[in-house]
């Protein structure tokens, strides 16, 4: 199968789910200098949120350009990715969480729990890294 990209669209969204993920791990587990709860906190959902949407616009990219379909929503996207053979669906899971995270962080800010926070910084960075590391096998085999 073909797939259609801009590869420096892939490169740059990549890139910056990269950047997002090493400045939570930086704050989490460096901290040097230390950073206050509350500034680590607001600091690693924005970043956070900013890594969920360069996966959603990596999928709404190849989405556009392979004329793959109109996602009504960002599940949508991710399940057009699925039925394109770019991610696996047993992953579906992981980004419907991520997303969720990602629309409470926007809609719902201070409802934000800061053990989900804690729980999604030691256990699903990597989560992040894998959807971009797929994304780039997929297009400029870079993964």
């Amino acid at each position: 199968m073909t797939v259609h990209f801009n590869e420096d669209i892939i490169l740059a969204k990549a890139a910056a789910i990269r950047k997002c993920v090493d400045v939570i791990r930086k704050l989490w587990f460096e901290n040097d200098p230390v950073v206050p709860d509350w500034v680590r906190l607001d600091v690693t959902v924005l970043n956070i949120q900013r890594s969920v949407e360069a996966c959603l616009d990596l999928a709404n990219h190849l989405i556009a350009s392979n004329s793959w379909g109109l996602a009504g929503s960002a599940i949508e996207s991710i399940g057009i990715l699925v039925d394109n053979q770019m991610i696996p669906s047993k992953e579906i899971p992981v980004y419907r969480g991520m997303i969720g995270f990602r629309n409470i962080a926007v809609h719902n800010y201070r409802d934000v729990d800061q053990a989900i926070v804690t729980g999604i910084v030691h256990d699903h960075l990597e989560d992040l890294e894998r959807f971009a590391a797929r994304i780039l096998e997929a297009t400029v085999n870079l993964g």
